[in-house]
């Protein structure tokens, strides 16, 4: 299984929101583009996936930026990944869209997998990421 840039890239952006985390202080996206190395028209893709999720809000305006809806110590990794990367689904028929899945003899094997997985993302706070990223 590979992550695709999406998931990477939202880590990333998640990350630096974290270190900066405070009720007064926003990122703007060419400060996040540069600590990121992420074009700013990519990073706003990205951020518009973690905003309807609600993991991040945006205030307009020559000051404005973004910042995380919650205390790191609240947001996981899986919350994340599963904003942007598609819900994290492994294989395209675990929640529907196969016809042959009660003959299926790897659905058990991708449930459970998928479900390992999820498990262990939702035990990694941002605050524990960002602290090993310091």
């Amino acid at each position: 299984m590979k992550m695709s840039s999406k998931a990477r890239y939202g880590l990333y952006v998640a990350v630096e929101l974290a270190k900066n985390y405070s009720e007064d202080v926003l990122v703007n996206v060419t400060s996040l583009s540069q600590s990121t190395g992420v074009t700013e028209k990519y990073l706003e893709q990205i951020i518009a996936l973690m905003k309807k999720a609600d993991i991040v809000s945006a205030t307009r305006g020559a000051s404005g930026g973004y910042k995380l809806t919650d205390n790191p110590d609240k947001i996981t990794v899986g919350r994340i990944l599963r904003a942007v990367e598609d819900n994290l689904e492994i294989v395209d028929c675990l929640h529907g869209g196969c016809g042959n899945h009660e003959k299926c003899v790897a659905r058990s094997l991708w449930g459970k997998l998928y479900d390992n997985i999820n498990s262990y993302l939702d035990t990694i706070t941002l605050t524990q990421l960002a602290e090993d990223n310091i």
